[in-house]
């Protein structure tokens, strides 16, 4: 039974905003309304949902971003501390068998869920007493209290959620810390007192002869400390008593932490550090300290900080002892701490070579490590994907190892229990989640270790996240979605074969025509010279198919493969609009492969997006999908930088809308802030930029690929999208400015105060962006042009 002081929600949403929601007189019916597009509920972004120890509820935190908010939710944390991503976030948890549902939110932003073991209390974080603090629920009495007036420091992905001891009489927790990097918003250039207000930088032998104060932190050292770095505690249920486990000036500074199987043990890992002043990658360290107080131990320096699960990888407790499997120097390793000190590690079958910094896990039984193996990285992003899932025996017995068939399947997740455990309802084998390269299709395949055999579960164009039992392995329960059906959380059972419903998150959504989603392949060249195969989505209106010939959008990410949001409901976003913005008002959506070279090796991004979009935008002319005639383009971030540079080598467009993109690579090189953080630098040398060096080594590569200096050769009309307040606002004005003296066909929609997302920003900024593209691509778009059109 539910307690009954508590809150029957069998819809999480009330039907509001009804009025400002309709769509406009010019719309079709079942249109999205603008403010629906920027206001529909969803699970938080980076979520992890939490099963009962006895399978019976589920938690998990839901957000609505607020209508009118004084809040800039472009900022990645509040003043307060609180995550943007978390604003309007509210836990709740449902009865599986019954679906009741309750909101234990005691007011403000409320996530992170976490039942205890014994099912009877979830502990959370809200800002209801103003900012982020540890709370408890109490399933019983349906209250909810503060179990600590001392702020946490959370963070923007999952893994900084509360942890249970064993027996739940403590929770342990990273609190922020006192002084500079107490807060995660404070900026960057909050520093000790200085009266005189200087910020004196050297370079060289200036450097070399500076006073010697120690080394000082880099700015992105700071950086990674303002957000990442914690004291950690425990905390008494009982009391709300805290004690230090893990001060903020360790040796090895803590930034996330997890349990081990005993409860005698916190692991965690340091806080992010960069590898280097050219590149984008970091890596953090590993480390161990007892539960109950003492020195902690060093696991591992240097560990690669993983591309999808930042705090998920490099490491994982043993589901019933205190052993620890971690990654050193692409090599898995076992740590033995059950006599209460650290043995010497074990290797784990190292002829198996290197592995992947994904699959962390144990079997069912615990007898055996469960790592990736045959690793393959073709992004050049240091985070390369396992073709292959090794079991390797604790007792040095010889590894079973199963293939992956490469030629069909790309990898995406292995399924576990929780996160030290596989998910094994037979005992023995290993499920695994993975997309089909000629549909697109996700999958889950069930593979037999003793045989290498594999049978497909399920097989649909649509989305599973956040798998979880529980420790449960006679179900799972995730998040689904699909073309035509929202997000919501769903059970599944044993063998992938039925789910059902949990949740109805948005029933607002239910009234908005969708179309659906189909899928083609192209012959592309890539970067190196060879020919490729990619496969390019086209979203369609309600009603709509083949032979159509609709007016199109064609967007992209280069570097990524944006198809797959044709699983997301409506095709999801790819600039911060949602599609189904679009193609609710009779537009085709093209979702294309962008796939471009490594990340740190010089390289001609522009020659390159061209080469592989422009195959992929006759194809679905040719296929009849779209009016060749009448297509535009738009991106955003380095969407836009896309969009830009697209249009200063083809004229096929008949309209553009970059948004919030970088135009010169050359002149934004040198931009630094008060701190001398050089990210333009980084991006351009070892980033998305793909420049490969510094521009005095090669002008015409940094020239060659800005649109600023090409934009002598655009004729596409062209609509630039930015927020004043984003770090590349400057290069919109630019942009512009060139093509006001150059008169071409352009406008620039500046948003006063709004940053880099038009998702996070007001909601009257971000439905007059959206409804200002809509009408910017009606008036070009709707009818076929033959010459120059004017803006």
């Amino acid at each position: 039974m539910m307690p009954a002081t508590a809150t029957h929600l069998p819809l999480l949403l009330p039907l509001v905003l009804a009025a400002t929601q309709q769509p406009q007189p010019d719309d079709p019916p079942g249109a999205l309304p603008y403010d629906l597009a920027f206001g529909m509920a969803s699970f938080v972004w980076d979520t992890e949902f939490s099963v009962s120890a006895d399978g019976r509820f589920v938690a998990y935190d839901v957000r609505t971003p607020p209508a009118d908010t004084e809040l800039n939710l472009d900022e990645r944390y509040q003043p307060n501390g609180t995550p943007s991503s978390a604003v309007g976030t509210r836990v709740h948890y449902t009865e599986l068998s019954t679906r009741q549902t309750v909101d234990v939110c005691p007011g403000g932003a409320c996530w992170r869920p976490v039942w205890s073991p014994d099912g009877r209390s979830i502990a959370f974080f809200s800002d209801a007493g103003g900012v982020p603090q540890l709370w408890l629920h109490d399933i019983a009495t349906g209250a909810s209290r503060m179990l600590s007036d001392e702020a946490i420091k959370p963070k923007l992905w999952h893994g900084d959620e509360p942890r249970w001891s064993p027996d739940g009489s403590t929770l342990y927790a990273g609190f922020a810390p006192e002084g500079k990097f107490s807060n995660p918003a404070r900026p960057a250039e909050v520093r000790a007192e200085n009266p005189a207000g200087v910020v004196v930088l050297r370079s060289g032998s200036e450097a070399v002869a500076a006073p010697d104060d120690g080394p000082p932190p880099t700015p992105m050292t700071d950086h990674y400390a303002r957000e990442h770095l914690v004291t950690v505690k425990a905390v008494d249920v009982r009391t709300g008593r805290t004690r230090v486990l893990v001060p903020q000036d360790a040796g090895i500074p803590a930034g996330t932490i997890r349990r081990s199987a005993s409860g005698t043990w916190l692991g965690y890992l340091s806080t992010f550090r960069p590898e280097s002043d050219t590149t984008q990658s970091s890596v953090m360290d590993v480390a161990a300290v007892p539960a109950g107080g003492g020195d902690p131990v060093v696991v591992v320096r240097g560990t690669p900080l993983t591309r999808y699960d930042y705090f998920g990888g490099s490491y994982a407790w043993h589901p019933s002892d205190d052993r620890l499997m971690y990654l050193d120097g692409n090599r898995m390793h076992l740590l033995d701490l059950r006599s209460g000190t650290a043995s010497a590690p074990q290797a784990l079958a190292p002829e198996l070579g290197d592995v992947a910094p994904t699959v962390f896990a144990f079997t069912r039984d615990g007898r055996s490590a469960a790592f990736g193996v045959d690793v393959f990285d073709d992004q050049g992003y240091g985070d390369p994907r396992p073709r292959g899932i090794a079991l390797v025996p604790l007792d040095g017995g010889p590894p079973t190892t199963i293939a992956i068939d490469d030629e069909r399947w790309t990898w995406d997740r292995v399924l576990k229990a929780d996160e030290r455990t596989l998910w094994q309802p037979d005992s023995s084998s290993v499920s695994v989640l993975l997309t089909e390269r000629s549909t697109g299709e996700k999958a889950v395949v069930r593979y037999d270790p003793a045989t290498g055999e594999s049978r497909v579960l399920w097989k649909a164009r649509a989305k599973l996240l956040n798998l979880t039992s529980g420790g449960s392995h006679d179900f799972m329960v995730g998040q689904y979605e699909d073309m035509r059906t929202p997000a919501n959380l769903y059970r599944f059972d044993a063998d992938f074969g039925s789910r059902e419903r949990i949740s109805h998150i948005d029933p607002r959504l239910d009234g908005v025509a969708v179309g659906t989603a189909e899928t083609f392949e192209t012959t592309v060249p890539l970067h190196d010279g060879t020919l490729a195969t990619v496969k390019t989505a086209v979203l369609l209106p309600a009603g709509a198919r083949r032979g159509d010939r609709l007016p199109a959008i064609v967007t992209m990410y280069p570097g990524s493969d944006v198809t797959r949001r044709a699983a997301d409901f409506g095709g999801g976003s790819v600039f911060t609009v949602p599609n189904l913005v679009f193609t609710s008002r009779g537009f085709a959506v093209i979702l294309c492969d962008l796939t471009l070279g490594p990340n740190e090796e010089a390289g001609n991004p522009i020659r390159d997006m061209v080469d592989v979009l422009l195959p992929q935008v006759y194809r679905a002319a040719e296929l009849g999908y779209v009016d060749i005639n009448r297509l535009g383009i738009t991106g955003q971030s380095y969407g836009g930088y896309g969009t830009g540079s697209i249009i200063t080598r083809t004229n096929i467009f008949r309209a553009a809308v970059p948004i919030s993109g970088i135009y010169d690579l050359f002149g934004n090189y040198g931009r630094i802030d008060i701190d001398g953080g050089g990210f333009f630098l980084a991006w351009s040398e070892g980033g998305q930029a793909r420049m490969g060096t510094h521009p005095w080594a090669n002008v015409r590569r940094y020239l060659d690929n800005s649109p600023y200096y090409n934009a002598d050769k655009i004729s596409t009309p062209v609509l630039i999208v930015h927020g004043t307040a984003d770090m590349a606002y400057h290069d919109a004005g630019k942009l512009f400015t060139a093509l006001r003296r150059l008169g071409k066909p352009a406008q620039l929609a500046s948003y006063q105060d709004q940053g880099h997302v038009i998702s996070s920003w007001k909601r009257g900024s971000a439905v007059d962006a959206a409804r200002r593209m809509v009408e910017f691509y009606r008036r070009l778009l709707e009818e076929p042009v033959s010459g120059p059109v004017s803006p």
